[in-house]
């Protein structure tokens, strides 16, 4: 009989306290920091703390409840249509969950393309949707998603390594 080559994957707790505050302070961030840094609304705090938790907990189900729950409180907060963010991000925490269930992705290169690509994947998504749903959507403006997609890498790079002090084997 063959054996399995197969690796288990860590799956990983937090301390039930953190979700809560983090997703309280990237809320506050994101929508307090735009009116006083004008290129603070580059960042997107719900979308990294999605990446994340989606991430670390590889639950496919975890990751859709909460995109959607923090898409629509930053819809809420927004002056945008509700929804949309909801949407996108839940098509998010999904696409990481599963992705974290097939790949090792703990390594600091393997974080950092999965938030580049998922940071890129959510503008085109969210784009694609309000074009479908919305009489004049935005148009993609090239300069603006390169511009999203570094603040945002950098951003959760530096979240991350915070949150991974919160962190323990299940």
């Amino acid at each position: 009989m063959p054996t399995s080559t197969h690796r288990p994957i860590p799956v990983f707790q937090i301390h039930p306290a953190v979700l809560p505050v983090a997703v309280l302070l990237g809320m506050l961030l994101q929508a307090l920091l735009p009116l006083k840094l004008p290129l603070a609304h580059l960042m997107d705090f719900p979308l990294l703390i999605t990446i994340y938790f989606a991430l670390i907990r590889r639950d496919k189900i975890y990751g859709i409840a909460l995109g959607t729950v923090l898409g629509l409180i930053q819809d809420a907060l927004s002056h945008g249509f509700i929804g949309i963010d909801g949407i996108t991000k839940a098509i998010v925490g999904y696409l990481v969950a599963s992705a974290s269930t097939r790949f090792e992705l703990e390594s600091l290169p393997a974080r950092t393309l999965l938030t580049g690509v998922f940071v890129v994947f959510h503008t085109l998504c969210l784009t694609a949707l309000q074009h479908a749903l919305l009489e004049a959507p935005p148009p993609i403006q090239p300069i603006a998603v390169a511009s999203g997609l570094l603040v945002n890498v950098a951003l959760g790079l530096i979240l991350y390594q915070i949150l991974d002090r919160f962190r323990r084997p299940a």
